[in-house]
């Protein structure tokens, strides 16, 4: 009697793992880490707010500060030649690598 549960528990076992592995090969999708769509998504984000109408803000705050600080006499040339090559390189950035990836 033992050995007739012990192959009976054995077939069942097996017939539940193999009705699992087909459920989960028939009910599979791509795996999540794949899809970097999201990502993609918020640095977009973040490169259309730093070149767009928040970058030309700040910008504009900081040749105001530049041109405050030439009209007080105070004017230091590194920190103008920083603030020009920074607003440079930001909004020139975007195109630069753009230009570089495309095909």
């Amino acid at each position: 009697m033992k050995q007739i549960y012990s192959k009976l528990k054995s077939q069942n076992i097996f017939s539940v793992l193999g009705a699992a592995a087909f459920i989960t090969l028939v009910c599979a999708s791509p795996s999540a880490a794949q899809d970097f769509s999201g990502v993609t998504t918020f640095l977009d984000a973040i490169v259309q707010a730093i070149t767009g109408p928040i970058g030309v803000a700040v910008s504009a705050l900081a040749v105001m500060a530049v041109g405050f600080s030439f009209m007080t006499g105070r004017m230091d040339w590194t920190f103008a030649v920083s603030i020009i090559m920074g607003i440079a390189i930001v909004f020139g950035g975007a195109s630069f690598v753009q230009g570089l990836t495309a095909n």
